[in-house]
């Protein structure tokens, strides 16, 4: 009895901490079990609004406020605000310093903080990790290496213990060198020395936040990035097994559910089935044509035209196709290359048949996995449950719920999976359509899922599609909600909402 109540409060110890500690709640799961928000989302008689910063943080929540951080004229701050009124109490800013180079979609503030009952922990990857006390007293900062990244830093810091963890891959990883730039840093939460760092020489820049799997006894970090799966021991965080298969870009977080590890990708640039359909690429490039021959020349690749990587996002997102050089000279250079690379009969044109005959998009396989317990080493033969490989969203995370485990995908696509065998349960649209950057979560039986374009879709779960409810914000959103007992909290563009059950 003795041993179950010291596990019991173990799990509750590292798992919980607050009701919404970090990226989508209690370990990363997107589940807030006691919650009971509202099902519909009424946006003209929200319990509160009020205006938020620039970024691209989710909130989290203490007991009594919500943190989030932010950048203001070129200056990084961490935000906290009263959870009853969404009254800022105070705003702390943090050290100048330059700014790391991010891609357009995404923000230098989209790392998550982290809580725990006493502290906020916040991670920039422009800076370092700043510790604050729950009031906005700076406790202590730490600099950390600014990582060269594709498209900029995400990987929020997560709660072990007596430990803040950060993932910090980079693209100037050298593979054969001791000198290894990614790494897995582990701080004290003290006074933000660190205690260990672990090197990643085989991983280059990567955007998932990692997750705790406790099994057997055992607490390992679950950490995805880019080509494979890896579990560290904690808390000595020394590796224990990995899993290849893979793309470069890996962004979602691992989930944990019936002590198995789930984790996905979609194919570089976005592709989430194995076989990709050219036409809704062809239909992108075709909207240029100017003189109505349904051919492409080079000289009507003119306004937002580049390759198409997301045709569902609108022309000009910056999510949309292939980043081309700001520079007029470079880009049509750049678009020269482009046409010719597709125009393999060299008569000057892209006719339907030439392009979708040639189409290739994206490298790597998209990949829904489930890992078992117990590996040492390369468990990818070994200790595979089962894979999936359709519907696999780029950006949000899945999430594990009653035995299933639902994804949604730009477009609008939502596609559950039975998680024992991996078998599909249903694919279908959700009716709202453009870029899903924010990840579902659930709460008292429901997904909330939020577009970009600012579409909130509540979903019973079960083994069906059941649509209870659709509202837009009339906002965009980037990031994933936080819940308390009978909130949800929104983070939107320009406004951060309060939806209160009374």
């Amino acid at each position: 009895m003795r041993l179950i109540l010291a596990v019991i409060f173990a799990l509750s110890s590292i798992l919980q901490g607050t009701e919404w500690p970090r990226l989508r709640g209690p370990n990363g799961s997107g589940i807030a079990k006691e919650s009971k928000p509202p099902v519909e989302i009424d946006t003209a008689k929200p319990t509160w609004k009020t205006p938020a910063p620039v970024g691209h943080s989710s909130p989290v929540l203490s007991d009594k406020l919500i943190f989030l951080t932010g950048i203001e004229d070129g200056r990084l701050n961490t935000y906290g605000y009263d959870k009853a009124t969404g009254k800022l109490i105070w705003q702390r800013k943090a050290p100048l310093v330059g700014l790391e180079r991010v891609h357009k979609a995404n923000s230098h503030a989209a790392p998550t903080p982290v809580v725990d009952e006493k502290r906020i922990y916040v991670y920039f990857g422009s800076f370092g990790i700043l510790c604050y006390d729950h009031s906005g007293k700076e406790l202590w900062q730490k600099s950390l290496p600014v990582p060269r990244t594709l498209y900029g830093t995400s990987s929020s810091p997560i709660s072990y213990k007596d430990l803040i963890i950060q993932v910090i891959d980079d693209d100037n990883n050298l593979p054969r060198s001791r000198l290894s730039r990614s790494k897995i840093v582990a701080l004290n939460k003290l006074d933000g020395s660190i205690a260990w760092e672990t090197p990643r020489p085989f991983h280059r820049s990567g955007w998932s936040t990692p997750a705790l799997w406790i099994h057997n006894r055992e607490t390992e970090l679950v950490v995805l990035g880019n080509g494979r799966l890896s579990g560290y021991a904690l808390p000595s965080g020394q590796e224990k097994w990995h899993v290849t298969g893979f793309s470069r870009e890996t962004i979602s977080a691992p989930i944990i559910g019936n002590g198995r590890v789930f984790a996905s990708a979609s194919r570089r640039g976005g592709g989430g089935s194995m076989e990709i359909d050219p036409e809704p690429f062809w239909k992108s490039v075709i909207h240029y044509d100017k003189n109505g021959d349904e051919k492409l020349s080079r000289n009507e690749m003119t306004g937002h035209f580049t390759f198409p990587f997301r045709p569902e996002l609108p022309y000009g997102h910056p999510g949309y196709g292939m980043p081309l050089p700001e520079d007029k000279n470079q880009r049509s250079r750049r678009l020269d290359g482009i046409f010719g690379w597709m125009d393999k009969n060299r008569d000057g044109f892209w006719s339907k048949k030439e392009f979708t005959s040639n189409f290739s998009h994206g490298s790597g396989k998209p990949l829904l996995i489930a890992v078992k317990p117990g590996g040492k080493g390369d468990v990818t033969q070994s200790h595979l449950a089962w894979e999936y490989n359709r519907g696999i969203p780029e950006i949000p995370s899945p999430i594990f719920y009653d035995n299933r485990i639902y994804m949604v995908r730009s477009g609008g696509i939502l596609t559950a999976v039975n998680a024992i065998d991996g078998k599909a349960i249903y694919s279908e649209r959700l009716g709202g359509s453009g870029q899903y950057s924010a990840s579902p979560v659930i709460a008292n039986g429901h997904l909330y899922l939020a577009s970009e374009p600012g579409l909130i879709t509540v979903v019973k779960s079960g083994d069906k599609l059941d649509i209870v409810h659709q509202q837009k914000l009339g906002d965009l959103i980037h990031v994933s909600p936080a819940f308390d007992a009978n909130t949800i909290y929104i983070r939107s563009a320009k406004q951060l909402w309060a939806f209160r059950k009374e």
